[in-house]
């Protein structure tokens, strides 16, 4: 007797093939069955899924840290869109292993949220969270992470250091992780040089893990950063991940196109082959720390207000800005704990104020270093052509944002809560520019090859029974930028693992995901 037959449901893949009218059954945590027909007493429950897309659950590849799971309703807006899986780690950001000098920056992580930190491993850590999972995570290593957590001088990494990251790394593979990730745009990544992440790359190589890469630049070097992640991978045979690929700032709309292409030339000559993840949103979201000159953060980001009253600090700020070429007009404060001024710009608040871009910056910065902007600074078309890209998978680029958390940090950005119904809203339903097959081929199948998922991302006897019940009539992405939490429409039901998680738009459990690990 099965758990569950689906009849009657149009079912894709997972594959670019077209889709059949097909009955899926369910058996403990696998599908078990799929036929033209099944008879609807062979199960204890009937779905009936006429008129409704049967699809394999989407796998984020790129969320962040990990640290909501501890809240109930920690994913509740990613299950709304239809994920199942999520990938953390990423930007070089992982919840661990975490070495001796980090772990007063977790402790204090922890009392800020809620949560009690008590792990130093990769082990220790999925020990704490495998029974309340909402959804399946799997995880990468946080190059950041290491260097925050074994590095004294984060510019001049001693050499036992750097055996130190190495040792930790080795043992987190060993535990499960996926590879690592980079975060070359903030501190400490940024300090690093790029023999050090081909040292580390060589143990995920060794482990059969992947490379994901917030990459040096995305402006005006983003071709030379996009170089630089692919040296890394030919040097060390890793697969590569470029992060959230994006052309940011006006002066570099347009490249876009020539990266592909020279990722695309990378891929003729190369294997594994290099991909990239895409969030189909023209705006980014981020600290605004990120828009200071990397020397005020070298003595750690606690430091930063005390070197922002430095008399030069202004000065070097407003360099930065003319240099970069940062339009602050469009650059949004999203962090509800600075009341006076979430929901305008950067330009706004100086403007208000009577301060100077770069004074409204340093000001905001030495009262809080962790204020959240969201930046719209990418061009629509560059977007497009990334996400049309036979080799791009879309993401959230986001944490799995504790919907109800007694501390909750920072604001969302709304691809937090939106990114995968605005893909297919955008992409299948207003341009039709994909496939149903395609699109869904892209947040399901490919992710899952990427990564080694085994048994994910596809629709096949025997596979887990990851599966989305979608009204492609209803599929719409409903957060904004200034309300960015609203949940997704379109998933009727959801199986996570065999357990139906979503039913009639319901959600009835918190509980079914699993801890992925590297097979």
């Amino acid at each position: 007797m099965y758990q569950y037959i689906i009849k009657n449901a149009l079912v894709y893949s997972g594959l670019k093939e077209e889709a059949r009218k097909l009955d899926v059954a369910i058996q403990d945590d696998r599908i078990a069955k799929i036929s033209a027909h099944i008879p609807s007493d062979a199960a204890l429950q009937v779905v009936d899924a006429d008129g409704l897309i049967l699809c394999p659950g989407f796998i984020d590849p790129h969320a962040s840290t990990g640290l909501g799971y501890y809240f109930p309703n920690a994913a509740t807006h990613k299950l709304y869109q239809g994920v199942t899986t999520e990938i953390i780690g990423n930007c070089g950001t992982s919840t661990a292993p975490v070495g001796p000098h980090l772990v007063t920056t977790m402790e204090k992580i922890g009392t800020q949220m809620g949560f009690v930190f008590n792990w130093r491993t990769l082990g220790e850590y999925f020990d704490t969270i495998r029974e309340q999972l909402p959804f399946n995570i799997a995880t990468l290593i946080g190059h950041s992470s290491l260097r925050k957590g074994y590095l004294t001088d984060w510019q001049q990494p001693k050499v036992e250091e750097m055996q130190q990251m190495r040792n930790a790394l080795r043992d987190s593979m060993k535990e499960g992780a996926l590879g690592i990730s980079t975060g070359l745009i903030y501190a400490p990544g940024c300090f690093a040089e790029t023999q050090e992440i081909v040292d580390l790359a060589e143990v995920v190589k060794n482990a059969g893990g992947v490379y994901a890469s917030h990459i040096r630049d995305e402006r005006d070097k983003l071709e030379e950063a996009v170089d630089e992640a692919l040296e890394i991978g030919a040097l060390t045979k890793v697969p590569v991940l470029i992060s959230h690929l994006k052309a940011a700032e006006r002066q570099n709309w347009g490249k876009i196109k020539k990266v592909l292409a020279k990722i695309e030339a990378y891929n003729k000559k190369h294997l594994p082959k290099a991909l990239v993840d895409v969030y189909p949103y023209t705006a980014t979201s981020t600290k605004l720390r990120a828009f200071i000159p990397k020397y005020l953060l070298a003595d750690g980001i606690n430091n930063l207000p005390q070197k922002l009253e430095e008399t030069d600090a202004i000065d070097h700020i407003e360099q930065w800005l003319d240099t970069k070429g940062y339009d602050l007009s469009q650059m949004l404060i999203i962090s509800k704990d600075w009341k006076m001024f979430a929901g305008k710009t950067v330009t706004q608040v100086a403007e208000e104020q009577d301060w100077s871009l770069a004074q409204t910056i340093a000001n905001i910065l030495k009262t809080s270093t962790e204020v959240w902007v969201v930046y719209h600074c990418i061009d629509e078309k560059d977007m497009d052509e990334a996400i049309l890209w036979e080799h791009s998978m879309i993401c959230s680029d986001s944490w799995s944002y504790p919907v109800n958390a007694p501390n909750p940090i920072g604001e969302p950005h709304p691809r937090s809560y939106g990114a995968f119904t605005e893909f297919l809203e955008r992409y299948v339903l207003q341009q039709k520019s994909l496939s149903w097959a395609e699109a869904i081929h892209k947040i399901s199948y490919l992710p899952a090859q990427f990564f080694g998922l085994v048994g994910r991302g596809e629709i096949k006897e025997g596979n887990f029974a990851d599966l989305i019940l979608l009204d492609p009539l209803k599929v719409k992405a409903n957060a904004t930028y200034l309300e960015p939490r609203r949940l997704s429409s379109g998933v009727e039901h959801l199986w996570i693992n065999g357990r139906m998680v979503i039913h009639h738009q319901e959600l009835v459990a918190h509980d079914a995901g699993r801890v992925l690990i590297k097979s």
